[in-house]
């Protein structure tokens, strides 16, 4: 995997990052944006800043647990550095920088990433219908909620089934097997069926959506505290909701790390809600740098120790 052309990604993602940031001080009147980063209480901050880590947590649970129905096993130490580097692919394109993940089990393991691809995908899927229960948790504060809660819950469940029958993955598998691009993956085609088939138990998405909900809904306490720094408080419910449709709305739009769509989801919902343009565009910032910023710098940490690691054992076996 071409390490530098991750890094010249994840660069530009940081220039298209400070824009937006400057896009939302110009969009707001610049001295009473001042005014209000300079009324934020501060008190507030430590735990803004404790409570993202405290959902890459959760999600390295989820990961862990993951590896375990694979029957993979790595050194605690290495499988936290893989999982950190991850982190510093949340602003690739769609997240496919992710899969960095997967070349690094492939290195430290051996196992194939036709194994261990699927992984990748389903911690991004369940982490979907994670927020798309939190976003129908959260919309139960407006009269459409309970409907949308139903629908949510209505559509996994015929996800599940689908996924669970063997007659019906078979055939969309020997329908992709004729296509002329695929036809000579056959194997990894299976492989990669197997792999996910194992990770999509119903005891697995069931345990890895509540824990999902919980982690992510770290994030949406990131705004109901900001709200509070700034005197302007709104509801939990409207916190959960704004981070979820924020996050949804940014990864569908394939963006890296959901950019201009998320700050854009963040600060129009909190308009929405009767917060001042200065003030949300502040609350969109602190948002965004505890919820994704912060965790590129984590993951960029981890990717530095994983490429030294690396180093060392590629050594010791020359």
């Amino acid at each position: 995997m071409d390490f530098s052309r991750l890094k010249k990604k994840m660069l530009i993602s940081l220039f298209l990052g400070v824009a937006i940031f400057i896009v939302l001080g110009l969009y707001s009147d610049f001295n009473k944006l001042v005014s209000s980063f300079l009324n934020f209480n501060i008190i507030y901050l430590p735990l803004i800043l404790l409570l993202p880590p405290m959902n890459y947590a959760l999600r390295y649970v989820k990961w862990s647990y993951y590896l375990k129905l694979l029957n993979i096993n790595i050194d605690r130490k290495d499988d936290i550095r893989i999982f950190m580097s991850g982190l510093s692919m949340t602003v690739t394109p769609g997240r496919v920088g992710e899969f960095l993940k997967s070349y690094l089990v492939k290195e430290f393991t051996g196992v194939p990433m036709s194994v261990t691809s699927p992984l990748i995908i389903i911690e991004r899927l369940t982490d979907a219908m994670s927020m798309t229960v939190l976003a129908s948790i959260g919309a139960l504060k407006y009269k459409y909620g309970l409907v949308v809660l139903a629908v949510s819950v209505a559509l996994f469940a015929v996800f599940i089934v689908s996924i669970r029958s063997r007659a019906v993955a078979g055939f969309i598998i020997r329908i992709l097997k004729k296509l002329p691009l695929i036809r000579k993956l056959g194997k990894q085609i299976d492989a990669f069926y197997e792999s996910s088939y194992e990770l999509l138990t119903v005891r697995s998405i069931i345990f890895s959506v509540i824990l999902g909900a919980v982690s992510w809904s770290f994030e949406g306490i990131v705004i109901y505290l900001t709200m509070y720094g700034f005197g302007t408080p709104i509801s939990v419910l409207s916190s959960i909701f704004t981070i979820s449709f924020a996050s949804l709305a940014g990864a569908l739009s394939m963006l890296p790390g959901g950019l201009f769509v998320a700050e854009g989801s963040i600060m129009g919902l909190l308009i929405m809600m009767g917060v001042s343009r200065e003030i949300a565009s502040a609350a969109t910032m602190i948002t965004r740098f505890a919820t994704l910023w912060l965790g590129v710098a984590i993951g960029i940490i981890g990717l530095i120790s994983v490429q030294r690691r690396l180093v060392k054992l590629k050594s010791r076996k020359s």
